[in-house]
């Protein structure tokens, strides 16, 4: 029976007219025996013109070797079909893509191949290869082990390593070792479940050594070539980070700052509310004086209280600062009576100046209100920071207790100048020892972390 789309050979011939690819047979030298309408129309030859010719002389010289291998060799290309330059009707050169049978017609000395016009593809892979290489994300392929099918050209600016030095690699090695649980386990569920949408932040270990906070978005590829396959985007989010973890950092310190209020503003309003009763009693200067000593009393604690809640470090304001320097200017701001201040610091550090000098002022303040007026506080230097020691009296109740917001030995201390100073220690992102000094007095050591 007859195929009833086909009822007489104008109905093929308009088939080939209108279909995309032309069809071509050719002897075994590439002699154009046959060129379907679609010639005209895709190339802008019409068949007479183009019959009888040898296809390779209309192909670009750098390609005629490798369509010649392709088409006129006895092996098929059909399963993946040849690229080249074809000059078309008007003399420009235009990308066709050639897929040769592999039926008999071979064994008998001549060539059926269809070309279709893929012009558009090598500008899309140009645009592709720009995306790649310029994104702020870089585009990796994995197979099911884990290891690197293509990893795109950006990774050298994101992450500092050669484009072929990743090829194959297995980027897990690179992952932070307290991350890598959560990033195998994503993994794993997007090769097992491949509708799963995989988002993760983790440190990658940049080509520097540093680690950076990254998020990788994955998911398995179901069609075309690459299916089973594992297609990932990871950028650069350490800025991000950065701004999370400040904000985290203020959230504590208002935190702080609502609960110191609700406390330690309460025992000196209660004292303010007994002594005004007793003074509308009786009228003596006394209550006036406690009264008085009350207030004070507040606004030194709403003074510190403030800059509990507001102390945070920019790190555009992170500069090399005099130690020294700084030192001399806060013991000058400081109530300091017959106290002595020795220097030993003989190196710059990395802070924010202001923040600094805020530091020193209340460990100064903290030396002379509990080791005593005679005191001598010492300030030097060291390979890993600096330290403040004095000669006092020491830590009687140990150093358990005192960063905590409140905690005071003085009678009349805030108990917040060393919730500051650790407060300021973990905005430079330093590290912060309270230990007795070699007199037995008070020794602060600030390790300037450099990681």
């Amino acid at each position: 029976m007859s195929d009833p789309h086909f009822q007489t050979a104008d109905d093929f011939r308009s088939l080939l007219a209108d279909a995309p690819a032309v069809l071509t047979v050719t002897d075994a030298d590439l002699e154009v025996k046959f060129a379907s309408p679609a010639v005209e129309r895709v190339l802008g030859y019409d068949t007479d013109s183009i019959v009888g010719s040898d296809w390779l002389d209309f192909v670009h010289p750098e390609d005629r070797e490798r369509v010649r291998a392709a088409l006129a060799a006895t092996a098929s290309s059909a399963d993946t079909g040849t690229e080249y330059r074809f000059r078309d009707a008007e003399g420009d050169w235009v990308w066709i893509e050639s897929f040769t049978g592999d039926g008999p017609e071979r064994e008998l000395d001549y060539r059926v191949f269809s070309s279709r016009d893929v012009s558009e593809r090598p500008r899309f892979e140009a645009q592709f290869n720009q995306f790649v290489t310029h994104t702020s994300d870089v585009l990796t392929v994995f197979d099911r082990q884990g290891t690197v099918q293509y990893i795109s050209p950006s990774v050298e600016r994101v992450l500092g390593y050669d484009q072929s030095v990743m090829q194959d690699a297995d980027l897990f090695e690179y992952v932070h070792p307290d991350d890598l649980p959560e990033a195998i386990e994503e993994f794993g569920r997007m090769i097992e479940d491949p509708s799963h949408h995989a988002t993760i932040e983790h440190r990658y270990r940049t080509a520097d050594g540093e680690w950076i906070w990254t998020e990788s978005r994955g998911k398995q590829i179901t069609t075309g070539p690459l299916a089973g396959q594992i297609l990932v985007t990871t950028r650069d989010v350490s800025e991000r980070k950065h701004h999370e973890q400040e904000l985290k950092r203020q959230n504590q310190r208002l935190e702080r700052f609502s609960d110191a209020i609700s406390h330690d503003l309460r025992n000196p309003l209660d004292v303010l509310d007994g002594s005004l009763e007793l003074a509308r009693e009786t009228g003596a200067d006394e209550h006036f004086d406690r009264a008085e000593r009350s207030i004070d009393r507040m606004y030194t604690l709403i003074d510190d209280l403030l800059v509990l809640a507001k102390r945070g470090v920019d790190p555009d304001d992170v500069e090399p600062v005099d130690l020294a320097d700084v030192a001399r200017r806060a013991w000058s701001m400081v109530e300091t009576r017959d106290a002595t201040l020795e220097l030993a610091a003989d190196a710059p550090i990395e802070a924010d100046g202001g923040a600094l000098l805020e530091l020193l002022e209340n460990l100064f303040r903290n030396a002379v209100e509990h080791g005593g007026s005679d005191v001598t506080v010492t300030v030097g230097t060291e390979p890993w920071g600096f330290y403040v020691e004095d000669d006092g009296d020491g830590f009687t109740d140990g150093t358990d207790e005192v960063f905590d917001p409140g905690y005071s030995t003085a009678t009349d201390g805030t108990g917040f100048g060393l919730c500051i100073v650790e407060q300021i220690v973990d905005s430079h992102d330093w590290d912060v020892i309270a230990t007795a000094s070699e007199s037995g007095g008070a020794r602060f050591e600030f390790v300037c972390r450099n990681d």
